[in-house]
């Protein structure tokens, strides 16, 4: 019931929120604000017509595909520095240098390689959306617990590999998710920032030639259609989580009580 109750108090504020940001808008005279109704009518619009296929279903394909490869990356190096520590001092100093620059500020030197392509912005989203998942899969392999560790070599005759699937990994799976989850929230904003810079489509186009040509309606609704991308997919990444970590939400419930 107390779950209920937030839920139903969340979606009335919600519902407040849009009623007032009607409300302004209707009583706006500067242009700087359209009403809401207007906006959810050109976000129909726009999921209606040829700007589905050339602007949001392409940008949220380069987010998926920057976040994989990101993730990928993420977890193969985390796995690398956290399982094997020997490797580590050769491998820290030049992974932290590349995680003190900025994925945007890579955006010049990307182009410079790849082109004005799709491939330059899979490559730049895959850079930042790695990072929060190679911190978070090297320090939840550092933290297993040393006992789950000298279980597994017993039943495994001390192979490090076969520890590292059946012991380490699933212990540190809950922490390395929670990298996942900020690396996917990552990967949409730099799909917004990659093709506001040497691009002629995609979400995040649509969104700055929008405000450049002072066509707010427009650029309210690209903002809403990120939201919208946002939410869908943390609640499919959500759903996903929860299945993969039942027996951490079992845990979870048993320490609560």
């Amino acid at each position: 019931m107390r779950d209920l109750a937030r839920s139903a108090a969340s979606f009335t504020a919600f519902l407040l929120l849009l009623a007032g940001w009607q409300l302004a808008g209707r009583n706006d005279t500067t242009g700087l604000l359209p009403p809401f109704s207007d906006v959810a009518a050109e976000v129909v619009a726009i999921l209606t017509d040829e700007r589905l296929t050339s602007d949001v279903l392409p940008s949220v394909l380069r987010a998926l595909l920057g976040f994989a490869l990101g993730s990928f990356i993420g977890v193969t190096v985390g796995i690398v520095l956290g399982w094997w520590r020997s490797l580590d001092p050769w491998l820290r100093p030049p992974l932290e240098f590349l995680r003190a620059v900025p994925p945007p500020a890579l955006v010049p030197i990307a182009v410079v390689a790849f082109g004005a392509s799709d491939t330059l912005r899979v490559v730049v989203i895959a850079l930042g959306a790695c990072w929060p998942v190679l911190l978070n899969t090297t320090d939840g392999l550092r933290r297993v617990e040393a006992g789950y560790i000298d279980s597994a070599r017993v039943y495994t005759s001390g192979r490090a590999t076969a520890v590292l699937r059946r012991a380490a990994l699933p212990a540190a799976l809950p922490q390395i998710t929670s990298g996942l989850r900020i690396g996917l929230a990552l990967s949409l904003i730099l799909m917004v920032i990659s093709e506001m810079i040497a691009s002629s489509s995609g979400l995040g186009y649509l969104i700055l030639q929008s405000q450049r040509l002072y066509a707010l309606t427009p650029m309210y609704a690209g903002v809403l259609i990120l939201a919208f991308t946002g939410w869908l997919l943390t609640l499919l990444f959500s759903a996903a989580e929860r299945r993969a970590l039942v027996w951490f939400e079992g845990m979870k419930g048993r320490n609560h009580a």
